[in-house]
């Protein structure tokens, strides 16, 4: 029986990382057995059955590329020793595409963001060009699949992101003392959680406060790391934000947060599925989204479990949020909560664990 490479480079604390902890955690005990874990970041937390593969060499770098370059060096030491392999890409996909053709040797790519974006040409036609070579190609909602499908001239598979509902009621039920939310009763309480880059948008998070903060009191909590950091700040600092916004690390359990909070925003200007919408949804928080390419839409079914608003609209936003605030019947809204929570059986763990353990077997018999 083969055994397979899970291909993930770098660990940037994102929904495609949780989304690999869970599939490892509910794998049957001989198929983890059979795993190898590549990647140039150290990882917590994950099940000692997986072989976890250390990079040739560790030292302090940020560049994607460079822990590519050095992950596929690991790929190669695995095949010297074992040439009966599959990979499973969950990131750099056409670098994992280049090394299983070399190898000759079957390959699963598993594409995270939207192709929306992807605006470069050339770009365009070298993912169109190795895309084709997969042996399957897997997505997370419908959307990305016509997406990708349309662009790539591909076929793909659509497996929803895993959703393991006790363990985010375990984690949520934790005590965590927040002042910043706790010893204020009156303020409209925000969250958001996502990598602080250009993609997911915060800066128009801040600029939708910002316009607020004058006529509603309002607070904000963002919780991630990523380049945009220093600019959030900067923003923060020249808007006289600090009273109404606070920015956190990232977390493993952002969860006590979701307790605390009463929305949830999501700004991202392309996304595939968003875990963080869908456990805001799990936790009940009134949600607002752009409507981005691709998975909010899906999730929020169009609208009906939650607001959708077209990109960049800063100023629809900060309206809709001063008309929930001051509205004495909030029925409408509780109705769109407890729509997208009574349809959130559809990323069931069991289910999808079902899926990929199939889908996994057939690839390694």
């Amino acid at each position: 029986m083969k055994k397979l490479i899970i291909f993930n480079p770098s660990i940037e604390g994102g929904g495609v990382e949780r989304n690999i902890k869970l599939i490892f955690e509910t794998l049957e005990k001989p198929l983890k057995k059979k795993i190898y874990f590549v990647s140039y970041d150290k990882v917590d937390n994950l099940d000692e059955s997986i072989e976890v593969v250390k990079p040739i060499i560790r030292f302090n770098v940020r560049s994607r590329i460079v822990k590519y370059l050095i992950c596929i060096c690991s790929v190669f030491r695995i095949y010297f020793k074992n040439k009966d392999l599959v990979i499973f890409s969950f990131q750099a996909n056409v670098y994992a595409i280049i090394v299983a053709k070399i190898l000759k040797i079957p390959i699963i790519v598993r594409a995270n963001s939207a192709p929306y974006k992807w605006t470069n040409g050339f770009k365009i036609i070298i993912i169109k060009t190795f895309y084709k070579m997969a042996d399957k190609i897997i997505v997370n909602s419908f959307e990305f699949q016509k997406e990708i499908n349309n662009i790539f001239k591909v076929k793909s598979e659509v497996i929803y992101n895993l959703l393991n509902t006790k363990n985010l009621l375990s984690l949520s039920k934790k005590s965590k003392k927040f002042i910043f939310f706790d010893n204020d009763k009156k303020s409209l309480k925000i969250i958001n959680v996502g990598r602080l880059t250009y993609q997911k948008n915060q800066i128009e998070l801040l600029k939708i406060i910002n316009s607020v903060k004058k006529d509603i009191p309002i607070k904000l909590l963002i919780i991630g790391n990523g380049p945009e950091k220093n600019n959030l700040r900067r923003y923060i600092n020249q808007n006289k934000l600090t009273r109404f916004v606070k920015i956190l690390p990232y977390t493993n359990n952002p969860y006590v947060y979701f307790k605390k909070s009463e929305i949830f925003i999501l700004t991202s200007i392309y996304e595939g599925l968003p875990n963080v919408l869908i456990e805001a949804t799990f936790f009940k928080l009134l949600c607002i989204s752009y409507k981005c390419k691709t998975g909010p839409k899906e999730i929020l079914k169009n609208g009906s479990g939650g607001l959708l608003v077209k990109e960049h609209k800063v100023k629809k936003i900060s309206d809709i949020l001063k008309k929930y605030y001051l509205s004495k019947n909030k029925n409408i809204y509780k109705k769109m909560i407890e729509f997208s929570y009574k349809n959130i059986n559809r990323y069931d763990l069991h289910n999808q664990r079902k899926i990929y353990q199939k889908l996994m077997i057939n690839f390694l018999k």
